[in-house]
C-alpha cells in the first residue's frame, strides 16, 4: 500500500513513471493479498480442527469423569461390603470362639462326671470276680473280664480327654523356650526307659522359640514318644529333630525311620481317638497328636505330616515369634 502511495504521488508531481514498475506493484500486491487469503484460510482450518479436538477432549473428559465416578461409587460399596463381611466374619469368630469353649467346658464337665460312674462299674467288676471267682464258668470269668478291659480302656480315654481339654483351657504363660534342651531331655527319657534299644537321636543345636514352656514341653514328649513307639521294630531306631527356612517361616520337624502310615488317611491323622494301627500293633490312646496339634495351634502355629508305609513319619511344625 505505501508503494501505491508513492506512485501516486510521484504522478500526481509530475514525474515519469515507467510502465513496468505499476505492473510489478500490483503483482506484488496481489501476491500478498494471496498469501494473507491463504494464512487465514490455514487458520480457519486450524481453529476447526482445534474446535473439533477441544469438542472430542471434552466428551471424553466427560466420559472419563463419569467413569471415575462409577469407579468410585463401586469402591465405596465395595469397601462397605468388605466392612460388612469383615464384621460378619467377626461375629462368627466369637460365635464360634463361644461354643468353642461351651463345648471344651461340656467335654471336660462330661469326662469329669463319667469317672465317678466308671470307678463304681469297675470297683463292682473286681469285687464280683474275687467273690465268686471260683465259682464262675470260663464264659462267665471271661466277661467280666471283658467288661474290665472295656472299663479302663474308657478310664484311660476319658483322662486323655480330660488332659486334651486341659491344654485347650490352660493359660498360655509365655517365655523363651529351649526347645533342643526340652528335646535332649525328652530322648534320655525314652532312652532310660528302655536301655536295651539301640536308638541314634540328632537333635539340632539353638532351637529356640517364645511360647508356653510347659506346653510346649507336652507336645515334644508326645512326638517323641510316638516316633519312639513306631520305631520299636527297628534293629535301630533313628529319630532327628531340627528346623529349615521355608521363606520368612522356620520350620520345626522330627523325622522318624518308623511304621509310617498311608497319608490317604492323614486327615485323621491329628482327630482325637484316631489310629493309623491297631492294638495288636502299637498300643496307643490316639491323643497324643491331637494334643500336639492344640498346643501348636494355640500358640498360633501350624502342624502336618508326611510319611510313607514302612518308610518313617515326619511331624512338622510351625511356632510365630521363632528365633
Amino acid at each position: 500500500m505505501e508503494t501505491l502511495s508513492c506512485l501516486t504521488a510521484t504522478a500526481a508531481a509530475g514525474a515519469p513513471l515507467n510502465e513496468a514498475e505499476p505492473d510489478s506493484a500490483l503483482g506484488q500486491l496481489q501476491a500478498e493479498l494471496h498469501e494473507r487469503r491463504r494464512v487465514e484460510e490455514e487458520l480457519h482450518r486450524l481453529n476447526a480442527v482445534l474446535e473439533r479436538r477441544l469438542t472430542e477432549s471434552k466428551e471424553e473428559l466427560a466420559a472419563t469423569d463419569e467413569e471415575l465416578k462409577w469407579e468410585m461409587r463401586k469402591r465405596a460399596e465395595d469397601r462397605q461390603e468388605i466392612k460388612q463381611l469383615n464384621e460378619k466374619l467377626v461375629r462368627q469368630a466369637n460365635a464360634l470362639e463361644v461354643v468353642s469353649h461351651e463345648l471344651e467346658s461340656f467335654a471336660f464337665a462330661v469326662s469329669h462326671d463319667l469317672r465317678a460312674p466308671l470307678r463304681h462299674v469297675l470297683g463292682f467288676s473286681d469285687a464280683l470276680a474275687e467273690q465268686l471267682g471260683q465259682q464262675l464258668d470260663g464264659t462267665s470269668q471271661s466277661y467280666l473280664d471283658c467288661i474290665g478291659r472295656a472299663g479302663r480302656k474308657m478310664e484311660s480315654m476319658i483322662e486323655s480327654l480330660l488332659n486334651l481339654s486341659r491344654v485347650t483351657r490352660q493359660e498360655l504363660n509365655l517365655a523363651s523356650v529351649d526347645l533342643s534342651r526340652s528335646a535332649r531331655e525328652c530322648a534320655a527319657l525314652l532312652k532310660e526307659s528302655a536301655p536295651e534299644r539301640r536308638a541314634v537321636f540328632k537333635i539340632a543345636d539353638n532351637l529356640s522359640v517364645r511360647g508356653d514352656a510347659a506346653l510346649l514341653r507336652v507336645a515334644l514328649n508326645h512326638l517323641f514318644d510316638n516316633a519312639w513307639k513306631y520305631t520299636a521294630k527297628r534293629e535301630l531306631t533313628q529319630i532327628e529333630f531340627d528346623r529349615k527356612q521355608e521363606g520368612d517361616t522356620s520350620v520345626f520337624y522330627l523325622r522318624d525311620n518308623g511304621a509310617g502310615f498311608d497319608l490317604r488317611y492323614a486327615d485323621k491323622l491329628f482327630a482325637p481317638f484316631q489310629r493309623m494301627h491297631v492294638d495288636s500293633e502299637f498300643e496307643g490312646r490316639g491323643v497324643g497328636l491331637a494334643t500336639v496339634q492344640r498346643i501348636i495351634h494355640r500358640h498360633g502355629g501350624k502342624v502336618w505330616a508326611d510319611a510313607m508305609v514302612d518308610s518313617g513319619t515326619t511331624i512338622f511344625f510351625t511356632l510365630p515369634d521363632c528365633r
